[in-house]
């Protein structure tokens, strides 16, 4: 058989690449013109399959439920994600497992949990230097978000500019718009409104650009919630105005835009006092947000329902509403929300003469809004510093790629600067390590924090059952600690809880830890200890404690005492849960029988 027996007809050739080229406009349009994205990928999967394309069908499929993602069903868009990576990973299809990943990526960050987002598409990083841009940027863009959303602003406006870079090589006003939004919403969210709105009018400027302009409502919900926060209310008016007589089927955006944006503008009308208008505005957003599962835009649409009832005059209605807002807040990381719910829960409570539930709520607000005030100025130096360190980047990489065209120099120059490249993946790695700890510690105590317990608590009983040793679960609860912030002042409190730490930390053995509850409750985890023993231990803490004196501003404070509750594995409970509560009853019964005392579980 001759050589050219074995290569495969032209018409089965340019079937391939009209597969081929079908995918890629598909991949690219997904967010300038969604429904052309799609009609191309159902050509694209329609051909695949009267070939035999397998991979050119499997595009398809990836690109559609992006689609379904946005403006569909979401689980049928999880299924073929997974099913897809599946797939991908069999063929050794680096570009396709990229593809595949981001929905995967996409769908995790939506559900909360922004860590297994992250560690999804983190790995593809190292391939993104030799992927093409439409691939870089979104997988960039996808980690952007994602850190963002983790609380990582540093790491996530890094993967951003990258992903700016990446647009700007494709030069597609689409994703140009669509990062810079995104850059905009990031620098909302730290406070940083003047960078944010600086980023967001040059979102809107390549809207204009745009063959569709379908990110043009998405854009602009975040420039008027820009103008909002800082009180342009007519200019927030003026941004949406253009957008508020449109049907979804012309915007083409996805559901959870609609619902964002039909949030935002029901603010904007009640920032005017169109009560009516925008109550009618946020329970339509309010319903497609519920219907897409989005926290964030149910959170805002709460606050404004809150809003709303106020300037009715409905001021139970109102705190009900913000309360609801309320217990949203643990499930997304947007610092900007906490600031605005608290603020408005203590007015509510104040109207309703709830003097010391307000006094609470305002406390809470004023802490937030301080801490939202060091991170506007830090997310204002991350920026200059991370274009500085990106230009300087590009600089470089510039500088040796022309030197890699000479000769054997370049190429010793080139190694020099990889070697650079990767001591700072090593910084950031470490700066990323440290991030993490971060998220797992209470930043006055330095204990672990509740998010830490639950995790770890359950491991240590999975490897307890495994070794058939018990655990102890101890809840130290400070008795009259609000008297001691009432008389001494809320700085003793926090110095009280430091000492109580550092000696809770000073009493543990290494396979021990100790943790942060909540307020003035803390929880210690007693590894290999039987209920008895650990009984010992809290008795002797209990005595030590009562010898602490603090000493703050000349002022002296001691006989301080807590209460404690002690449960025993297995004995009181097989769950992290069933311990936790009941160690919590023991502690009820010692504060009930007058504090000062350590009870074990029943």
């Amino acid at each position: 058989m001759t050589a050219e027996a074995h290569d495969p007809p032209v018409a089965q050739v340019s079937v391939a690449q009209e597969i081929a080229a079908l995918n890629a406009g598909a991949w690219r349009l997904q967010y300038g013109d969604p429904l052309e994205a799609r009609s191309l990928a159902e050509r694209a999967l329609a051909l695949a399959c009267q070939t035999g394309d397998d991979a050119g069908e499997v595009y398809a499929r990836v690109a559609l439920a992006c689609y379904e993602m946005r403006h569909g069903d979401v689980e049928l868009a999880r299924r073929e994600f997974e099913s897809a990576k599946h797939f991908f990973e069999r063929k050794k299809d680096v570009r396709g497992l990229m593809r595949a990943s981001f929905g995967v990526s996409a769908l995790l960050s939506r559900d909360g949990r922004s860590d297994d987002a992250y560690a999804e598409l983190i790995g593809f990083v190292s391939d993104l230097d030799g992927a093409e841009p439409v691939d870089a940027f979104v997988i960039y863009n996808c980690l952007g978000i994602t850190s963002i959303e983790a609380g990582q602003l540093d790491d996530g406006m890094r993967h951003c500019y990258k992903a700016l870079t990446a647009a700007r090589q494709l030069g597609s006003p689409d994703h140009l718009a669509l990062i810079l939004s995104n850059l905009g919403d990031a620098q909302h969210g730290a406070g940083n409104y003047e960078d944010a709105i600086r980023f967001l009018v040059e979102a809107d400027e390549m809207v204009g650009q745009s063959r569709l302009a379908a990110l043009a409502p998405l854009v602009a919900g975040n420039l008027a919630m820009c103008q909002l926060a800082i009180g342009a209310h007519e200019a927030a008016y003026e941004t949406i105005q253009p957008y508020l007589n449109l049907s979804d089927d012309e915007v083409r955006i996805g559901k959870a835009d609609a619902a964002f944006f039909q949030a935002i503008a029901a603010h904007t009308y009640a920032a005017h006092g169109r009560w009516d208008e925008a109550g009618a505005m946020v329970d339509r957003a309010l319903l497609a947000a519920e219907a897409s599962g989005e926290s964030r835009v149910i959170t805002h649409c709460l606050w404004v329902r809150g809003l709303v009832e106020r300037g009715l005059g409905h001021v139970s209605a109102s705190l009900g509403a913000f309360q609801k807002a309320e217990a949203y807040l643990s499930k997304q990381q947007d610092p900007y929300y906490p600031v605005q719910i608290n603020r408005e829960l203590a007015r509510a409570h104040a109207s309703l003469g709830q003097w010391q539930q307000a006094y609470d709520y305002l406390d809470q607000y004023q802490q937030l809004y301080q801490r939202s005030l060091g991170s506007a100025a830090r997310a204002r130096t991350q920026i200059t510093r991370i274009q500085s360190e990106l230009a300087e980047a590009e600089r470089e990489r510039d500088f040796a790629l022309l030197k890699q065209a000479e000769a054997e120099r370049a190429r010793t120059e080139l190694e020099m600067l990889n070697r650079e490249l990767a001591n700072k993946v090593d910084e950031i790695e470490r700066l990323q390590a440290k991030l993490r700890e971060q998220a797992i510690r209470d930043p006055l105590t330095n204990l672990y924090n509740r998010r830490y317990l639950q995790e770890e608590l359950s491991n240590e009983i999975k490897l307890a059952e495994r070794r058939h040793y018990s655990v102890c679960v101890v809840l130290i609860d400070l008795d009259h600690f609000k008297a001691v912030n009432d008389r001494f002042g809320h700085p003793m409190g926090d110095q009280v809880l430091i000492e109580l730490a550092c000696m809770l930390i000073g009493n543990i053995r290494g396979s021990d830890f100790a943790c942060r509850f909540g307020g003035e409750e803390f929880c210690l985890v007693l590894s290999d200890i039987d209920l008895e023993l650990a009984l010992g231990r809290v008795r002797t803490l209990l005595h030590r404690f009562h010898a602490l004196v603090v000493e703050m501003d000349g002022r002296r404070l001691d006989q301080l005492s807590f209460s404690a509750g002690v449960a025993e594995y297995p004995r009181h409970g097989r769950s992290p849960d069933s311990l936790l509560a009941a160690a919590d009853a023991a502690l009820y019964r010692a504060k009930a029988c007058g504090r000062d005392r350590i009870f074990p579980a029943d």
